[in-house]
């Protein structure tokens, strides 16, 4: 049997999400696209799911409805499509829009509220899920297993804890690539490297890094980070320069800020 995963919206999130599901025979897929560019391209790099410009047809409780659209989107969409969802299982992958208003537009309870980052286009991301207490937890498994496709699942314990994982799972990335660019400004301006080589010099770095947290999952980064310090070395020197100019004070007050923000926008949204 198969299960039917219609996407209101074919933007990256949601080509990132049904990419990795194309292949996959438990699935069928539809993706609901009004612009007609975006649409043709959509059918010609995935021929076997549905593109289509609207919803035209009634979905059933076993249909999965994805809303891959913009927030400030959310309620018209929603409000149009109302008649034609019935009681199927409702999965939003948009950022700051509560369970209980996409309830109120769509008037169905059966929702789960989920948080994927970019890194999930090339498979490596991380997806947090809410689940209401509508939605079964057979349910909950074959949301999971779509999400399983393009990273890793973290099971939030309450629908506040989506927006708090947003300046750690989310934001973060963008404050990874920041520091990126300080060091690769500072390789060329204050050591004479060219641009490129800087720039493929601290991808290496990073990519490099992560790799050996993910050959070694049992030591800790602080761990892994003393190991590259030596005492009295020139790293160590780096490593107290970010102390002295209290770097993790900096950190906390830019995912403080984030946070404050990700609520700012929800009671926009909501």
């Amino acid at each position: 049997m198969t299960t039917k995963l219609v996407f209101l919206g074919g933007g990256n999130m949601a080509e990132a999400i049904f990419a990795g599901l194309v292949t996959n025979p438990q699935f069928t897929i539809e993706v609901i696209q009004r612009n007609p560019e975006k649409a043709e391209r959509l059918q010609s790099s995935y021929p076997s799911i549905k593109v289509s410009p609207t919803l035209d047809y009634k979905l059933n409780q076993k249909d999965i409805l994805l809303l891959a659209i913009k927030p400030q989107q959310a309620k018209e969409a929603c409000l149009t499509i109302k008649d034609k969802i019935g009681d199927c299982l409702i999965v939003s992958v948009m950022a700051g829009l509560s369970i209980s208003s996409i309830n109120t537009w769509l008037n169905n309870p059966r929702i789960i509220r989920t948080m994927p980052n970019t890194p999930s286009s090339v498979a490596q991301g991380i997806t947090a899920i809410f689940t209401a207490d509508a939605v079964s937890n057979e349910e909950q498994e074959l949301v999971h297993q779509v999400f399983n496709t393009i990273g890793i699942v973290y099971t939030a314990q309450t629908e506040d804890e989506i927006d708090k994982i947003v300046p750690l799972s989310s934001s973060a990335i963008a404050f990874v690539y920041y520091f990126m660019e300080g060091f690769i400004n500072a390789a060329v301006n204050e050591f004479g490297f060219s641009q490129q080589q800087a720039d493929t010099l601290i991808r290496q770095v990073v990519s490099g890094s992560s790799a050996l947290l993910s050959a070694n999952p049992d030591i800790s980064i602080s761990e892994q980070r003393a190991r590259v310090t030596s005492k009295k070395g020139a790293t160590e020197q780096g490593v107290l320069t970010f102390e002295r100019e209290k770097l993790h004070d900096i950190t906390k007050q830019a995912m403080q800020n984030c946070y404050l923000r990700t609520l700012e926008m929800a009671k926009e949204f909501n």
